[in-house]
């Protein structure tokens, strides 16, 4: 498989967790300054809630980018074996809409991949999300990666990609599909219904199999898609994985 990475994104959105982080501290720690004088009571809850806020989106974005491996080498490490007819980009400059994070593309058509990092029990219904654990596990976790709704966030992110490919009159954006994987091993799902491919990432391989291999896109369309997907600055790729991880054992499959 070949990869594309858009490490410019990575590194500012690696940077706003930091500042979010550090502004949350800020928030708290002037929050507490302020209790000493009672005349700006009032101004020590606003910093202590927004402080609060603050530190915990920051933690939640720093949780997604800094730590590893992140989303995208997860993604690597899991579709290693595909080969170079596949290509996954991360992170492609996509402006319309909601960016699609991470893109394969390969001759049966395109698929964004929309992740999620959380482990505990997890259901959807329809477009209905709900975390099963307990209020106690909620609490210890709440810093932690968020659910939200990733039914609506693939949709929308499977609507961008159609838009960028049609406004460059470039062919696949009646091929584009979606799937949601959760990177989590710990991870426990029930899909009651979903009109879109959820799967765990010990599924993943085999799920995107399960699309098919129909030739709907040649080489050179291909090509053409990637070379659109990896536009911008400090973009690394399109590189080709090795069939297996070093030390171990197995062959690239189809």
């Amino acid at each position: 498989m070949r990869v594309v990475r858009n490490v410019g994104y990575l590194k500012r959105r690696q940077r706003a967790a930091r500042l979010m982080v550090a502004g949350g501290l800020a928030g708290l720690g002037s929050s507490i300054a302020l209790t000493f004088q009672p005349q700006l009571i009032l101004w020590a809850y606003f910093a202590l809630i927004v402080g609060f806020l603050l530190f915990n989106a920051g933690m939640q974005q720093w949780a997604k980018w800094n730590r590893s491996p992140r989303p995208d080498e997860l993604l690597d490490a899991t579709l290693r074996r595909l080969n170079d007819r596949y290509t996954l980009v991360h992170y492609p400059e996509v402006s319309q809409g909601w960016r699609p994070e991470h893109v394969l593309i390969w001759p049966g058509g395109l698929l964004v991949i929309t992740t999620r990092e959380m482990a505990g029990h997890i259901q959807v219904q329809g477009t209905r999300w709900r975390r099963l654990d307990s209020r106690l596990i909620r609490i210890f976790t709440f810093g932690g990666p968020p659910l939200g709704n990733p039914t609506i966030e693939c949709q929308r992110q499977q609507e961008a990609l159609r838009e960028f490919l049609s406004q460059r009159d470039l062919p696949g954006a009646e091929t584009v599909e979606g799937l949601i994987v959760f990177l989590n091993d710990r991870v426990n799902l029930q899909v009651i219904e979903s009109g879109i491919t959820v799967v765990t990432r010990k599924e993943l391989a085999e799920a995107i199999r399960a699309f098919g291999t129909e030739r709907r896109l040649n080489a050179k369309e291909c090509d053409e898609i990637v070379a659109a997907l990896s536009a911008g600055d400090e973009v690394e790729g399109p590189v080709a994985l090795p069939a297996r991880a070093p030390g171990r054992k197995g062959a690239r499959v189809a």
